[in-house]
């Protein structure tokens, strides 16, 4: 009968202590990369050669860094809190994704199409194209 309490306890401990970790990570708050010096400053084509002709070299160097990316933006696509900006790599294949996360209070003004600028992000990856996340407008 002991035994069936302390499993009870420890059952319930662990349970507990999940919903606890769950409620943690729900409240925490999203990443922010605009106070973070960029590891790397580099231009958009530059980044996706980069990633096109040896990805597993790319991937160490700039996986789950902020980097400054400089270049030409070829799309914008936008929702009520998130926008994505595509930047020109010269492959018509693949771009530059920089991916943002708007909230009621802040939302920046969006550059249009063909307009050169600087974004900071955390780069994620590679599938097709470059992704950055968190991004903040330079």
């Amino acid at each position: 009968m002991k035994k069936k309490y302390i499993a009870l306890a420890v059952v319930t401990t662990v349970i507990l202590s999940g919903i606890a970790w769950a409620y943690y990570l729900f409240q925490k708050p999203h990443g922010d990369v605009g106070g973070v010096s960029p590891a790397f400053r580099v231009k958009a084509a530059d980044l996706y050669s980069a990633f096109k002709t040896n990805e597993s070299t790319a991937n160490m160097n700039y996986n789950g860094k902020v980097i400054e990316v400089t270049g030409t933006v070829t799309a914008v696509e936008a929702t009520d809190s998130t926008a994505s900006l595509l930047f020109e790599t010269g492959d018509p294949a693949g771009s530059v994704v920089c991916g943002f996360l708007f909230t009621r209070k802040h939302k920046p003004t969006l550059p249009g199409k063909a307009t050169t600028i600087s974004v900071k992000g955390r780069c994620v990856g590679f599938l097709q194209d470059v992704t950055l996340t968190d991004c903040v407008l330079q």
